[in-house]
């Protein structure tokens, strides 16, 4: 499940990846297709987190030689390993040797994607529907209960770990009309009942020697205080 839904995102995102042939099912390798992008990617199931070192040798072990003789494939590769958990409750036993992994700078990028089955079972329903997951992304109940409770399995979680891990993923933004400040501060006083005492004062200010005055007067005020 979770390797379809990787296909379909990298192919539908900005550098249009298509997959290459690979003689080992659990190793996948991409090619941008798009002319803006010269980037590869290739993606490793794995049911153990192995050491940077082992990860570059058996990657560089099982690459087709046709991507080793590209120039570009050394520095333009991002390896993303997909390691399953039961819950994600678990995640604190592995997280020293996700960060080993993602820290090493040696040969390739190196991105771990952890997940569940019922993460991926519920992101796939977005990638069927028409919105697909970019409308899951920009939704703020979905966000809200993701605050709330990160380590409860939802389709939400998974699919900002994906836009997290896959570097080339932009969030898509959500145009919205900003309230001006004016207003905002003309709300919070008609609340708390201080919209009449503000206008007054603001009509104090306008005349000739008003602002000063109701300086005065603020300096004795806090003085008698």
């Amino acid at each position: 499940m979770i390797k379809k839904i990787i296909q379909q995102v990298v192919e539908g995102s900005p550098c249009q990846f298509v997959q290459l042939d690979t003689p080992l099912e659990k190793l996948t390798f991409y090619k941008a297709a798009h002319l803006n992008y010269q980037r590869f990617l290739v993606v490793l199931e794995s049911d153990k987190l192995s050491t940077p070192s082992e990860l570059n040798e058996y990657i560089q072990g099982n690459t087709p030689q046709s991507l080793l003789e590209i120039p570009t494939f050394a520095k333009n590769t991002d390896l993303v390993i997909l390691f399953r958990l039961d819950t994600l409750t678990e995640l604190n036993k592995y997280e020293h040797k996700i960060f080993d992994i993602e820290e090493n700078a040696y040969s390739l990028k190196k991105h771990v994607l952890y997940y569940t089955e019922a993460e991926s079972e519920k992101l796939k329903q977005y990638l069927d529907s028409e919105e697909g997951i970019e409308i899951l992304l920009t939704e703020p109940e979905a966000f809200n209960h993701y605050k709330q409770a990160p380590f409860n399995e939802s389709a939400f979680s998974l699919a900002c770990r994906l836009y997290v891990k896959f570097p080339f993923l932009a969030v898509p933004a959500k145009e919205e009309t900003l309230t001006s400040a004016n207003e905002l501060a003309d709300q919070y006083l008609r609340e708390q009942q201080l919209l009449g005492f503000y206008n007054s004062i603001e009509t104090q200010l306008t005349v000739s020697n008003g602002y000063k005055e109701v300086m005065e007067a603020l300096i004795n005020e806090q003085m008698a205080n």
